[in-house]
């Protein structure tokens, strides 16, 4: 692995370490609800499944909700993070503001990435993002949130999955309490 330190001018040191996990999120500019539709969501998920393909990227785990996104990725040159996720917005809102027909500018406000850490940090971040349609009450259950990788992962991998979220679930998160739900 290979460590590359960004300074700017007007913002924190940025570390960039290749093949590494991050967890990125994005919001709509004033946490407006462009995405509510599903046609507007399913835009912003074809943009990223076809950029992770083209950085060769691994994608983890992924919820898009009506104004803010998280997904996690295996990184492979963390240089690209800035140009990747600067195409992914620029691409996406194009077509979702066509879509939409919306003359909005700007369309996203920003975004953040964090280096994962280790496991635990892994494995809380991937149960966070899959948890996020309940934790903004747009679901009860996470069945019924089309919108994510929960359904892929659960069908992959349910029993592995269900053991992540009892073991690494965030502590304010009452949810799992009720696990047999999901």
């Amino acid at each position: 692995m290979s460590l590359i330190i960004k300074k700017y001018e007007h913002a924190p040191t940025h570390w960039f370490l290749n093949d590494s996990f991050y967890f990125f999120t994005g919001a709509v500019y004033q946490k407006k609800r462009y995405l509510s539709t599903s046609e507007a969501r399913a835009i912003f998920l074809k943009y990223l499944f076809q950029f992770i393909s083209k950085y060769h990227w691994e994608l983890i785990e992924w919820v898009v909700l009506e104004n803010h996104y998280h997904f996690l990725a295996k990184v492979i040159e963390a240089a690209d993070i800035p140009r990747f996720i600067n195409t992914l917005h620029k691409t996406s809102a194009f077509h979702i503001k066509k879509l939409l027909d919306l003359d909005v500018a700007p369309f996203w406000y920003q975004y953040w990435d964090s280096c994962i850490r280790n496991e635990t940090h892994y494995f809380e971040t991937a149960t966070y993002i899959l948890y996020n349609p309940v934790k903004h009450g747009y679901v009860e259950n996470l069945n019924d949130y089309a919108h994510s990788s929960f359904h892929i992962r659960k069908k992959e991998e349910e029993e592995k999955l269900r053991k992540a979220f009892l073991q690494y679930k965030p502590g304010t998160i009452t949810y799992y309490n009720d696990i047999d739900d999901f």
